[in-house]
């Protein structure tokens, strides 16, 4: 017989805080970029991992999947029972609600789990071992079929979601990190350090890659600043571009077009990590 400490779910209660709309630029780049994944499997789970005190970020993830794979279902998972209880009269055809924690209760793979200002207030030591856990319960990479597994989504972004910073990763582990901003609200691309994730957000410090990549950044944005007379998209482009010609930019214009960069994990992991 299982133990009730043994079913208790794994992690601890986080402060809830959302918004709609919050999530819209990590959706939007998860449609783009996992879409195809989430067509090809036949019945493709998708979990919402500490969606917070209400329940629509998880409502919303569920609207911009399908419009990309009409057969994906959600399921919003959170910690603490008054939220899953508060979430229920919200269920509807592929979007249901569940008590637990980062142990995943789902009884098959899910092909995505995104994990949006959940590991915040961990400690950064942390961090490996929740990504690990994490990323042995995505569903596997199927070479046969072209597929690479399933995808966790972790990063950070503020009340409002014009700033956004995430890791992916795969099954293997880490792959990428993107850069995703409101250009209008943007002063300097350094701007973005203040939502880095937990594994990244105590390495912007000299002599540690993240660090590096952010100064490049802001002298790309510095020298490209001709270009703001045609509008801050212009500028963002032209600043991602110069960024290439050192930077494993792994994107391109229609994604910068967004705002967006995307990165290596390698060229930017924390200095004794593995760099997957």
């Amino acid at each position: 017989m299982t133990s009730r400490a043994a079913s208790r779910p794994v992690g601890t209660v986080t402060r809830g805080t959302t918004n709609p709309n919050r999530l819209r630029r990590m959706d939007r780049w998860i449609a783009a970029a996992h879409g195809a994944e989430l067509r090809r499997a036949t019945d493709p789970v998708a979990v919402d991992l500490g969606y917070g005190a209400a329940p629509w970020t998880a409502v919303e993830l569920l609207t911009r999947l399908r419009a990309k794979a009409p057969r994906t279902r959600v399921v919003g998972v959170e910690i603490e029972p008054a939220r899953v209880a508060a979430a229920k009269p919200y269920e509807r055809d592929g979007l249901v609600f569940r008590h637990g924690g980062f142990e995943i209760p789902v009884p098959q793979r899910p092909l995505l789990v995104r994990a949006a200002n959940v590991l915040r207030q961990y400690d950064e030591a942390e961090v490996a071992a929740v990504w690990e856990r994490l990323c042995a319960r995505l569903a596997p990479a199927d070479p046969a079929r072209g597929s690479r597994g399933g995808l966790l989504v972790e990063g950070t972004c503020d009340e409002i979601g014009r700033r956004h910073v995430w890791v992916a990763l795969g099954p293997e582990g880490p792959r990428t990190v993107t850069f995703a901003t409101r250009l209008g609200s943007l002063e300097r691309p350094s701007d973005l350090a203040e939502r880095l994730p937990k594994a990244l957000i105590h390495r912007n410090v000299p002599g540690e890659p993240v660090h590096r990549f952010l100064r490049d950044f802001d002298r790309a944005w510095a020298a490209a600043a001709p270009y703001a007379s045609y509008g801050a998209r212009q500028r963002w482009i032209r600043t991602v571009r110069d960024l290439t010609a050192d930077w494993p930019v792994v994107d391109g214009p229609s994604r910068w077009r967004q705002g967006e960069v995307t990165v290596t994990w390698g060229a930017l992991a924390p200095r004794g990590v593995a760099q997957t």
